[in-house]
């Protein structure tokens, strides 16, 4: 009935307030359309250099031989003359390796699709060998090879098995990081709710990581070994657990180091852009760029599980 009556009034509307609706939305219309045009102007005229220069070298540089060695060089493919496709990427390539030489920041590159492809592949397959096993009756064992939705997903998947034991060995060894997502959501399990993981400082802004919702484990005593591979999101862990547990020891050497993280940006065509884009703070406020955490027991021999056992056992009856 409601859409009879609407239906109704409109057709009972009189031809000058039908054209005085027309126009007003003629006039939004145009409003929006000239909003556009206006930020399409402003973006076209903040970068007119480089679209100059992108045009004018891809269409017009008479060496094109040149050309197709420096766009081989950096895209990793012959683009058969598409040199205009093609550009961005040779800059980004370029513009990236002129940082990794002037900085030493060797984590900061371009991805073609085939090492793109590579790394995600690698990465699914290194958090498969991630392991949890049983030591003894009271202790169990957790394994983790990277930090990804892959481990997020093996830890959930093992999570009843693991609540069963009061202690824990968590081995980071050779653990080189990774997502920071995945790894704030890991540490969410063993914190309590709101518990401080990591402060990152960028450059418009910093971004505080809180545990979220109730943990799920609780230990009367967690070992985590660490060695000097050991980097990046996995020291991030370490540090949240260290730092907000008292039931924590650290076992093995001085971790790695890698206080920066970085966040990798797809583009078109498979192609993605890695780049360092910020610090990474511990609970504590502490960056451990180039310094690493030390271990509270310092140990390198080969019985380093058994020793883990033994000392949280008897530091945390």
């Amino acid at each position: 009935m409601k859409g009879m009556k609407a239906s109704m009034a409109k057709k009972n509307l009189s031809i000058e307030d039908q054209l005085k609706k027309y126009k007003k939305r003629f006039v939004i219309v145009i409003s929006l359309l000239t909003v556009v045009t206006a930020i399409l102007g402003v973006l076209i005229y903040l970068n007119y250099d480089y679209l100059a220069f992108k045009y004018f070298i891809s269409q017009h540089y008479i060496y094109t031989d040149a050309l197709d060695e420096l766009y081989k060089q950096e895209t990793k493919r012959d683009v058969n003359g598409k040199y205009f496709s093609y550009f961005d990427n040779v800059v980004i390539s370029t513009f990236t390796k002129r940082i990794r030489e002037i900085n030493n920041d060797k984590y900061t590159y371009l991805y073609t699709p085939e090492s793109y492809k590579q790394y995600k592949q690698e990465e699914k397959e290194e958090a498969l060998a991630s392991e949890v096993r049983v030591l003894d009756s009271e202790t169990i064992y957790l394994r983790l090879t990277n930090f990804s939705k892959y481990t997020l997903e093996f830890v959930r998947d093992n999570a009843e098995q693991l609540k069963k034991y009061p202690y824990l060995v968590i081995d980071l060894r050779d653990n080189y990081g990774g997502d920071i997502d995945a790894m704030v959501k890991i540490s969410g399990m063993f914190l309590p709710k709101n518990s401080i993981v990591a402060v990152d400082k960028m450059r418009l802004f910093d971004w505080t990581y809180k545990s979220k919702g109730k943990k799920t484990f609780d230990y009367k005593g967690i070992a985590i070994l660490q060695n000097k591979n050991t980097a990046s999101s996995s020291e991030n862990l370490i540090a949240a657990l260290h730092d907000n547990l008292d039931n924590v020891v650290l076992v093995g050497e001085t971790t790695f180091g890698k206080g920066i993280g970085q966040f990798t940006l797809p583009l078109k065509r498979g192609f993605a852009v890695k780049a360092t884009v910020l610090l990474w703070y511990t609970p504590a406020g502490t960056n451990i760029q180039g310094k690493g955490i030390e271990p509270d027991i310092p140990y390198s021999g080969n019985d380093i599980v058994e020793l883990s056992v033994k000392t949280i056992k008897a530091q945390f009856k």
